[in-house]
């Protein structure tokens, strides 16, 4: 196990040529929000109406990539999360590798300087990493460790591993959190009332790994204090995790205060075609979403809009024969068909209602292995580029999260005006 503190620079270290923060235009530029702490602190909606918390999560998980090698760069995350406004932060990483288990597993919790904020944010898949590749690939079902409704579940089981690997010292260190105390264990003493705010993130693997963590604390009753502090889960490309009746769990279950933490305060966002979000792909067994999902949709125009319809129509056909043998409402799916047009003219990021379905499971293996591929090349050339694939790993990318999810004129995390 691997376990590194890191301690955020300052406004001024970053800035050494100008003003901690200065203003430009009316408006101040350094950080990227200058009242983030404020807004992790407000607990009034999720995602909040600014579209803040969702960018600052994808900036958050995007980053937890940086490293070299197999080793984490905790510097790189512990500066990012300053240039977005949590000042001399708090940076601890927690690692283990074991690649006979498949397990390459990493979590960074970031805790703000008055100790009232943590953001635990886990590393997704790592491209050039075997283990890691092959830690998604291990589908086989694994009988998680809590109760739901007074029943175990089966979910998937390298996720369920890499999200063990390294828990209970995640655990232990937001006990240190909620007392006051810094998640550095070198530094000593108690600061103000203690964490009062925790945000779980992730992409991809990490995605995954964020919503098995959610529901552990949620469902374990001495992890109460810890849920009660839960404001939300944000996940960006999350696979499928568990089955149907798991997912139902979730959406029905609640924390010791009433809240259904697992359906409101999880909320999945799928870029365009991520072919991630549709995994682990049918044939190896039926798995469900739970929580709720944000899913944008570039904007298209043209032959590119047809194409697009004619792709959704086509997928819902293909699911029809899935949805009679599961008992599915055909009036369901008249209105989903129905509703097709106008979500076609949609664009950006617009939350999944009904009659909408959710991001579908894979049918097939040939989604995964064909067409995903295909798309990535195809975004390569202009005259392949508006082909309608119905998946695409070139839309997987953290950055596509990053910069779809940035609020109009808000700075990236390198002071770029958009």
């Amino acid at each position: 196990m691997r376990d590194t503190t890191v301690h955020g620079p300052t406004f001024a270290e970053l800035r050494p040529l100008k003003e901690a923060t200065f203003v430009e235009s009316g408006r101040a530029t350094f950080p990227v929000y200058p009242d983030l702490a404020e807004r992790l602190l407000d607990d009034k909606a999720h995602p909040d109406p600014d579209g803040v918390l969702p960018h600052v999560m994808a900036v958050c998980s995007a980053y937890a990539y940086a490293g070299f090698g197999q080793e984490s760069d905790a510097g790189t995350v512990a500066m990012i999360a300053t240039r977005l406004g949590l000042e001399s932060n708090r940076i601890r990483v927690f690692e283990q590798r074991v690649d006979a288990l498949y397990v390459a597993s990493a979590a960074y919790l970031i805790q703000d300087e008055d100790r009232r904020i943590a953001i635990l944010c886990y590393r997704g898949t790592q491209p050039e990493d075997i283990i890691s590749i092959l830690t998604d690939a291990d589908v086989r079902p694994d009988t998680l460790s809590v109760d739901l409704d007074g029943v175990r579940h089966s979910v998937h089981a390298g996720f369920y591993r890499n999200m063990r690997a390294t828990r209970y010292l995640v655990l232990q260190a937001l006990e240190r959190a909620v007392r006051g105390e810094s998640v550095d264990p070198k530094e000593r003493g108690v600061r103000g009332g203690g964490l009062e705010a925790l945000y779980i993130t992730g992409h991809s693997l990490g995605a995954a790994m964020a919503a098995l963590m959610a529901v552990t604390l949620v469902h374990e009753p001495r992890y109460a204090h810890l849920a009660r502090r839960l404001r939300a889960v944000y996940t960006f490309g999350q696979p499928l995790i568990g089955g149907p009746e798991f997912a139902r769990a979730c959406e029905r279950a609640t924390d010791s205060n009433g809240t259904h933490v697992l359906r409101d305060r999880v909320l999945r966002y799928i870029h365009d075609r991520d072919v991630v979000p549709a995994l682990p792909p049918r044939p190896v067994g039926p798995y469900a979403p739970f929580g709720r999902e944000f899913h944008y949709r570039r904007p298209r125009r043209g032959l590119d809009a047809v194409f697009a319809a004619a792709a959704d129509t086509a997928a819902e056909a293909v699911a029809l024969p899935g949805d009679v043998l599961g008992g599915a409402n055909p009036l369901d799916r008249l209105r989903r068909v129905a509703a097709l047009p106008a979500r076609v003219r949609q664009e950006g990021w617009v939350e999944r209602h009904d009659p909408a379905r959710p991001y579908a499971q894979m049918d097939s293996l040939a989604g995964l292995a064909v067409v995903a591929p295909l798309a990535f090349f195809a975004t390569r050339l202009a005259l392949t580029r508006s082909i309608p694939f119905r998946y695409s790993f070139e839309d997987h990318g953290p950055a596509h999260y990053v910069n779809t999810l940035a609020p109009q004129g808000v700075l990236s995390e390198y002071g770029d005006v958009r």
